[in-house]
């Protein structure tokens, strides 16, 4: 949440925010108004659920524009507020982190507030940030599920760090310079890798690996460009040995996107990995970032390999793993994915920024 920037809110006395049923436990609830931008109150399981205190949270409390959450209220609420409650499946962006809960969406009359919403959960929120049991003693089901991935990424951090520790020895040419220049680029893109998978294994254990929770993301004016490059020098050695051309195109004076740098990077790679692994041998894969001033950035990967049959979406059965991850990750971050594919003529997968996430130049 980010300091309160929109128009003011009106107060309201705390009976009149949201409804206080039921036990301190209960399902969180909350009142957003949607054309400020602005949480309104809630009840002492929505103030948790966004990491705050219930006691001292003072609303109106200004929310950022691009939360995927507050986008989804946003078209819920336009024209008008809908009749009828409805059910949505909602991702926020809290002090805890990411969080993301399965709601119901009515109208809620408040004064001097054109469209307010009442955001009732219908699953108590996840603890994110959480601790993971470590013992395998006595666990069952998920339970065994998160100690084993919590065992694997405190397995995976040590080869890591060496991993790092020795690339980063290269790299600098501690003991001297190496024979050939190209080693040096070898050591830092080897160095570069692996502080990005070490990335992905902190987050796993920093995060609640529960299906309704991610993560949590931090976010900073990142260079788009210079992420793209990063990404492609661990895509080129894996697109030399599958026979591909790969290239890159960048629009001149690219503005800095708000952006999580982590998970950026983590769309990049898997995209760069699809395309990749259905292109033929011979075949062009193109990163692309364009910008329209008044419009959003955009990051393409396209490739001219053989297409899909119909114009698919990010979550179809058979895409695997990468393209619905890359879609969460996407919309976590502010951004929206889009697929475009035809048979014969390749496949093209863009991530748009909004105007909102875009630091101007």
């Amino acid at each position: 949440m980010r300091p309160a920037s929109q128009r003011p809110t009106p107060g309201l006395p705390v009976e009149e925010r949201v409804p206080c049923t039921g036990s301190p436990g209960a399902e969180p609830a909350f009142i957003v108004d949607t054309d400020a931008a602005a949480l309104l109150g809630a009840n002492p399981a929505g103030w948790k659920a966004w990491g705050l205190d219930s006691a001292t949270a003072a609303p109106p409390l200004a929310l950022d524009g691009a939360m995927p959450a507050l986008r989804r209220l946003r078209e819920i609420a336009e024209p008008r507020p809908p009749d009828a409650a409805q059910h949505e499946t909602l991702t926020f962006w809290t002090a805890r982190g990411l969080l993301r809960l399965t709601c119901r969406v009515e109208a809620t009359k408040v004064q001097g507030v054109a469209a307010a919403l009442r955001v009732q959960a219908l699953e108590a929120a996840p603890a994110i940030g959480a601790k993971a049991p470590t013992a395998r003693r006595n666990l069952r089901g998920p339970d065994l599920d998160v100690a084993l991935d919590a065992w694997l990424a405190h397995e995976l951090r040590t080869p890591l760090s060496a991993v790092i520790a020795y690339a980063e020895i290269l790299k600098n040419e501690h003991f001297g310079p190496l024979a050939n220049p190209r080693y040096c680029g070898y050591a830092r893109d080897i160095y570069n890798s692996a502080r990005h998978a070490l990335g992905v294994v902190d987050s796993l254990l920093r995060g609640d690996r529960t299906r309704s929770a991610l993560p949590s993301l931090a976010f900073a004016d990142l260079d788009p460009a210079g992420v793209v490059e990063s990404c492609l020098t661990v895509a080129r050695p894996l697109a030399e040995r599958a026979g591909l051309e790969l290239s890159v195109e960048l629009a001149p004076r690219l503005p800095r996107i708000v952006a999580d740098e982590l998970s950026l990077r983590q769309m990049l790679l898997n995209l760069l990995a699809n395309a990749i692994k259905f292109a033929r041998a011979g075949d062009r894969v193109t990163v692309a970032v364009a910008y329209d001033v008044d419009g959003p950035l955009t990051i393409s990967v396209a490739d001219t390999g053989p297409g899909m049959t119909d114009a698919p979406k990010a979550d179809s059965p058979g895409l695997g793993l990468g393209l619905p991850l890359t879609r969460a990750l996407a919309a976590a971050n502010g951004a929206v994915l889009t697929i475009e594919s035809a048979p014969g003529r390749g496949t093209r997968v863009t991530i748009s920024f909004a105007k909102d996430r875009v630091v101007p130049v």
